[in-house]
């Protein structure tokens, strides 16, 4: 058999690696304002019990502050800010994860159609294989009849070797499996023998 090369979903499809992509951007955005949600508590736990000083208690002071380089309003106010991020953040992310399925099930139906005729070949070698398995299993079968309905005590030189446990009986799971294979389109009503046709 030949080698097969089968795509990524992002080779498939452009539209998979650009919501992949944008996907990835967002968890990253998440991310980031999780770490700086963790930063920030972490100073508002660990600061000495004293009131903040926000621009709205220096202007009710009086006062004048500076607020470069500072977190606007101070540190409760940006976790409020980040709560409304992450809102935002969960809601584009839900979106993007939407779209990433539409993509991934868009690409693969584009591989699965370009494997089809390898997969079916496959299929139909294996249906062929699996036809003079149970021929060649049906043969045993009647050898090991015969033999014990000539009340021959076979199986103590003979070890027996019918493979019911992997054909079903009556090879009734070889037939399962042709049955279905035939439903879903990938092997002809010929090759379903008339013995395996229940």
């Amino acid at each position: 058999m030949k080698p097969i090369k089968i795509k990524s979903l992002a080779e498939a499809d452009g539209d998979y690696a650009a919501a992949q992509q944008l996907e990835s951007r967002l968890r990253t955005a998440k991310s980031k304002i999780d770490l700086e949600e963790a930063d920030l508590l972490s100073k508002l736990t660990n600061r000495p019990a004293a009131p903040e000083m926000t621009s709205k208690v220096a202007a009710l002071l009086g006062e004048a502050t500076d607020d470069s380089g500072a977190v606007p309003d101070g540190l409760r106010t940006r976790l409020r800010e980040i709560a409304a991020e992450r809102l935002d953040l969960k809601a584009a992310l839900t979106i993007a994860s939407e779209r990433l399925t539409k993509a991934r099930h868009k690409a693969s139906k584009a591989i699965c159609d370009e494997v089809r005729p390898d997969y079916q070949i496959a299929v139909q070698t294996l249906a062929d294989a699996l036809v003079s398995a149970s021929n060649a299993h049906a043969s045993l079968l009647k050898i090991a009849d015969c033999l014990s309905a000539g009340d021959v005590a076979w199986t103590g030189q003979l070890a027996p070797m019918q493979a019911t446990n992997i054909f079903g009986e009556n090879s009734g799971r070889i037939a399962a499996w042709l049955r279905e294979a035939f439903s879903a389109g990938f092997i002809k009503s010929d090759a379903l023998p008339v013995e395996l046709r229940r």
